[in-house]
């Protein structure tokens, strides 16, 4: 992305940004060329961006080394075709956080996302979580943007009235991966937002498409990394083909119950395989992977997929 002095022209693009997961080899190493085929396939399918290094990714599986190198090889694939968020979630203190974020900008990402927990403890107010907040940008470079990820691990914090106004009005946070799960939330939360560089992206699927009516700037969750293409349709298309987006949105929605399963990001890896795509499918989160009856589930509801796709008109971009 292009970098301007006015918040306006600084906009990510709406649309999908699929939660990109990370391909692994048998013995647990980082597949490079798998991710430079996901990385494609993302593109490939539509997505108007890139959500990298999240829980998705297994990034707590990670070190930092290994975080950096991987936010760096995804922007590098991208080349500039696709804005990237990348993530920089830390538990360690304040200044060890800033060194992360900083890094991650280095590596070449648009907007570098933090856990909402991580700056602030369970039982500690918004006022500290702001003025950590304030610590952290003290420590980083002015031309750092930031995301807020609210990830469920190792607490769910969700961003307080308080908080996103304060992250608004700072004019240093540009993209929230929101993942309150409840509409009229968002609706007040786009209030506040409202004229301020901070755009909101709905990881939720069964509130995606009233969220998109509300004012949303698009989809940022698990869905998409197994039908990227149907997601970035319904962003694109829920205002000019209403009755068919609320259909797709039906379908989608009744998905959830295999996409978010418990075997995930396993699930998800064994999915694109069934659809073509040539990536080491282990996962260091879920090592035992996914049983036959499992990936059978799976198998059917890409039969479903196809068939969505056709209907739509939408070449998929299975290999």
């Amino acid at each position: 992305m292009n970098q301007s002095t006015n918040p306006s022209e600084n906009k990510f693009p709406k649309g999908s940004y699929p939660a990109m997961p990370t391909a692994f080899h048998r013995d647990g190493a980082i597949d490079w060329e798998g991710v430079d085929r996901l990385t494609d396939h993302c593109i490939a399918s539509g997505a108007a961006g890139i959500f990298a290094c999240g829980g998705s990714a297994e990034i707590a599986q990670m070190d930092d080394d290994e975080i950096t190198q991987l936010a760096e090889r995804i922007t590098k694939r991208t080349a500039g075709q696709v804005p990237i968020v990348a993530c920089a979630i830390s538990t360690e203190p304040i200044e060890a956080q800033a060194a992360l974020v900083s890094r991650i900008h280095d590596a070449g990402a648009d907007a570098i996302a933090l856990g909402v927990y991580q700056l602030a403890g369970e039982e500690e107010n918004d006022d500290t979580w702001i003025r950590n907040a304030e610590t952290l940008l003290e420590l980083i470079s002015s031309d750092v943007r930031l995301a807020m990820y609210e990830c469920p691990q190792p607490y769910h914090r969700l961003v307080s009235e308080q908080t996103i106004s304060w992250a608004a009005s700072s004019g240093r946070f540009h993209f929230l991966k929101d993942t309150c799960c409840h509409v009229e939330t968002i609706r007040k939360r786009l209030e506040i937002i409202a004229g301020s560089p901070l755009q909101l992206f709905n990881a939720n699927t069964e509130t995606l498409l009233e969220s998109l009516q509300a004012g949303v700037d698009g989809f940022c969750g698990i869905g998409a990394n197994y039908q990227p293409e149907l997601y970035a349709w319904l962003c694109k298309n829920y205002e000019a083909e209403p009755k068919l987006a609320a259909e797709l949105h039906r379908f989608l929605d009744g998905t959830v119950v295999l996409t978010e399963d418990s075997t995930y990001p396993a699930s998800a890896k064994n999915y694109l395989q069934q659809r073509g795509l040539a990536i080491g499918g282990f996962s260091r989160k879920m090592p035992a992977g996914v049983t036959a009856e499992g990936s059978a589930r799976l198998g059917k509801m890409l039969e479903q997929e196809r068939k969505w796709l056709e209907r739509l008109g939408v070449p998929p971009t299975f290999v």
